[in-house]
This record gives structure tokens, sequence and C-alpha cells, in this order.
């Protein structure tokens, strides 16, 4: 059963010179324990759509559902909070934390106790392959597929059922792209998570369970 849905949206914004049809109309749903690969050509709507899904705006027109609710009736700094992770392609990790604070980070929001966030966080880090001894160095004592990983691990740390990825393999190599997929696609299977991953990579989205082609701000057909 879908747990966020697309239902006729869209989205509208103006420049100086013109008015930009970034979606048009868009349906389509999303399960827990799938994966799905957002594809499109640069332009085409998918990072929009990546937003409008995550909370961060609403619909021009439509509507995007969670479990029924549409977004645009909720807190939405409160229900992103509870329910919402979203992994970029810059890791969005902060510079001055640990890896281990990092991770934890959503926690500290929610007040949970400083030691036992600390030991959810460095659970999930282990469960990504980050080793304990790496648990204290700040982001920048870290490759940027170990980056990346970290940023799972605090998106795994919140306990979000929806996790959503923006390119999130485009700063990493071809073996280290392929490693955050395999993450994520076992945190769709194993952990039931509803994952939505937009990339340009053909390559890795054909590893998803389902590929969702968006093109001129529609879903293309096939």
């Amino acid at each position: 059963m879908a747990v966020l849905t697309a239902e006729q949206v869209e989205y509208t914004y103006r420049t100086k010179y013109q008015t930009v049809y970034a979606l048009r109309g868009v349906d389509c749903a999303f399960e827990p324990g799938q994966m799905t690969a957002i594809v499109g050509s640069s332009g085409s709507g998918k990072t929009t759509l990546l937003s409008l899904l995550a909370g961060l705006d609403v619909p021009t027109r439509g509507s995007i559902r969670f479990k029924g609710q549409s977004t645009a009736e909720l807190d939405r700094d409160a229900w992103r909070l509870e329910n919402v992770s979203v992994i970029y392609q810059n890791f969005n990790l902060f510079a001055h934390l640990t890896a281990l604070e990092n991770a934890a980070y959503p926690l500290y929001l929610r007040k949970r106790p400083r030691k036992e966030a600390e030991e959810e966080a460095a659970a999930q880090l282990a469960a990504v392959g980050i080793r304990p001894d790496q648990y204290g160095r700040c982001p920048r004592m870290l490759s940027g597929g170990e980056q990346q990983r970290v940023a799972i691990a605090r998106a795994l740390a919140a306990g979000s059922g929806l996790i959503l990825a923006d390119e999130p393999t485009g700063n990493l190599d071809g073996e280290n792209s392929r490693n955050i997929f395999a993450i994520l696609r076992e945190l769709a299977h194993e952990r039931q998570r509803c994952i939505i991953v937009v990339t340009h990579d053909m390559e890795l989205a054909q590893r998803t369970d389902r590929i969702v082609r968006i093109q001129d701000g529609k879903i293309a057909e096939g």
C-alpha cells in the first residue's frame, strides 16, 4: 500500500522573464519496502518532484499525500522531522561535528538524551560500514564514500520511513556509487523503508525496484 502519493501535481514558478511549468499533472505512488529511481534529463522536473515529496514546498495544484493526508495540511517542519530524511549529493554534514555527532543530530533535535542518541547513531554507523575508530572523525577526515555512509546513518538514526536522495552518488566513483545504492536497496528490502532516489545514472537506476521517468514535467510512458 502506498505511503506517499503525488496526485495531479503541478508546480509553477516565475522568473523575471518567464513562467516555468516545472511539473504538469504528475501522478505516482511510492510504497514501503521499495526503492524507486526518478530519472530524466536536466530540467525535466525530477528534482522539483523530489523536493515536493520531501515536503520542502507544496504543489501549485494537486497534492502530495502522506498516508492519505495532504502535506499542505500538515505542519511540514514537524512532519519532516518525524518522517522524512533527505540525502544530498554534497552530503550536507556539519563540518564541525564528528561522524557520530552528525549521525545523532536528528535525535539531538528531538531532545533525546545524548547518551541514548549516540548509542543509536553508533549502531547505524556500524550498519553502513563505518568503523568505531572513525566515529570521532570530522567529515574532512573521511572519504566521499564514507561521508555519504554517515549521511545514510543519520537518516537511519532519525527512524524516518521515507528516505529521499538527490543524486546521492554524484560525487562518488563507480565502486562507491554501487555500494551506496546497495545500502539503500537493502534499507528498502530489509527495513521496509520507502526509498526514492533521483539519479542521472541509468546503470544505477536499473538496480532499483522501479524507475519513474520524468520528461518535460510529466511522467513519460514506457
